[in-house]
């Protein structure tokens, strides 16, 4: 998950869902276990970390308006960061493009950082996951089925845990306790939202003119002493 660069990277999801279910084993891996094709979905993160280097500890939210096109490889967040203790309101717009590169735009300052896409773009649960069992919303309402497994991105040593609905594989929920650039992070992330494709891709995916015609010819300021930290979001999903 999916997204999302360093250590927001698309990266922390984790506890905030776990309220919403109970769980309870089945006999046989379930069937349901890729995403659908094209989405928007709303991504509700909070985020704990510890950077190793400094030892500064940092508790932030994260809200992403998502999309997600599994047919072009290509994922849109526009994400809004706030930290806990009040210093810390940013806005990014990420752009992910699988066969290309991925831009994180800071909307503040209107810059916008080039670098090559080098994470998996991930649609399904990987092969290798261990199947934990499943859970269900509200009285029974809606059942979900969970797999932990170690994540994909070479960015995030960690492990996550992902929550799908069952028949829509629509996702709910996703964990992730590891370490993001040398970042000892912990996230909860819950999926709100979703609307079935997307209406208005411009919104998401066009790639503003200032932005750089190489890799890395601009860079996102650090803002607010936030060290360590760039936008999470996508992490999960991508």
């Amino acid at each position: 998950m999916l997204p999302v660069t360093k250590l927001t990277v698309s990266l922390m999801q984790f506890c905030v869902g776990l309220w919403m279910s109970t769980v309870c084993v089945l006999a046989q891996r379930p069937i349901c276990q890729c995403y659908p094709l094209q989405f928007v979905v709303t991504q509700k993160s909070l985020v704990a970390g510890i950077s190793s280097q400094s030892g500064t500890p940092m508790i932030v939210r994260e809200n992403a308006y998502v999309a997600f096109d599994a047919l072009s490889k290509m994922a849109g967040m526009l994400i809004n960061v706030t930290s806990v203790d009040g210093t810390m309101n940013n806005h990014y717009h990420v752009i992910v493009d699988a066969k290309k590169d991925m831009w994180t735009i800071d909307l503040d300052s209107f810059t916008c950082n080039r670098t090559r896409y080098r994470t998996h773009f991930k649609r399904c649960v990987p092969d290798a996951a261990n199947y934990t069992g499943s859970f269900y919303v509200g009285s029974r309402q809606l059942f979900g089925d969970e797999w932990t497994f170690f994540s994909p991105n070479p960015a995030a040593a960690g492990i996550e845990t992902l929550g799908l609905l069952q028949d829509s594989c629509i996702p709910l929920r996703a964990t992730f306790v590891g370490e993001i650039q040398s970042v000892q992070v912990t996230a909860s992330i819950a999926f709100d939202d979703y609307q079935e494709g997307i209406s208005n891709p411009d919104k998401f995916f066009k790639i503003p003119g200032y932005c750089p015609l190489k890799i890395g010819t601009k860079r996102v300021p650090v803002k607010n002493g936030a060290l360590w930290y760039q936008p999470v979001a996508g992490h999960f999903i991508l």
